[in-house]
Parts: structure tokens; sequence; C-alpha cells
């Protein structure tokens, strides 16, 4: 069995708040493209835009842990 290693915004992207990157954008009040920048490591959510991640998260009852933020979630292939 091997796993494969989310990055962990997208891991919160795709299995904490189940949506698109327009989506989760829209969400955090920034573009698309900057998403995706962050999923492909080439720069970082600023503290602004994290904390924005965990108040939505919260506010949508979403099953949240700040050690999301630090480690992606290992899946089995």
């Amino acid at each position: 069995m091997r796993f494969i290693h989310m990055n962990p915004i997208r891991h919160i992207r795709c299995e904490i708040f189940r949506v698109t990157q327009d989506e989760f954008a829209e969400i955090l009040e920034t573009s698309q493209a900057t998403i995706s920048r962050w999923e492909a490591g080439i720069t970082n959510p600023s503290l602004r835009h994290l904390r924005r991640l965990r108040a939505e998260a919260i506010q949508r009852k979403l099953k949240w842990d700040d050690q999301l933020l630090f480690s992606a979630g290992g899946r089995a292939a």
C-alpha cells in the first residue's frame, strides 16, 4: 500500500470544506489563482487568510483542528 500526501491547504479545501478552488477563493476573499499557488507550494497563505480559514470552518461547524495546517492527510492509494 502506498500513501498519497496532499498539501495541507488542498486537504482542507477538498476534505474539510469540500469545495472547488473558486468556491474556496470566495470564502477566503482571494482569487482562484492564489488558491492554486498555495496548493502548488509556490506561496503560502497570510496570517489573515489562515485566521479567516479557521473562523469559516468554525462558523460552518466543520471538524477543525489547527494541526490540519501543519500536516497533510495521508491517504492509502
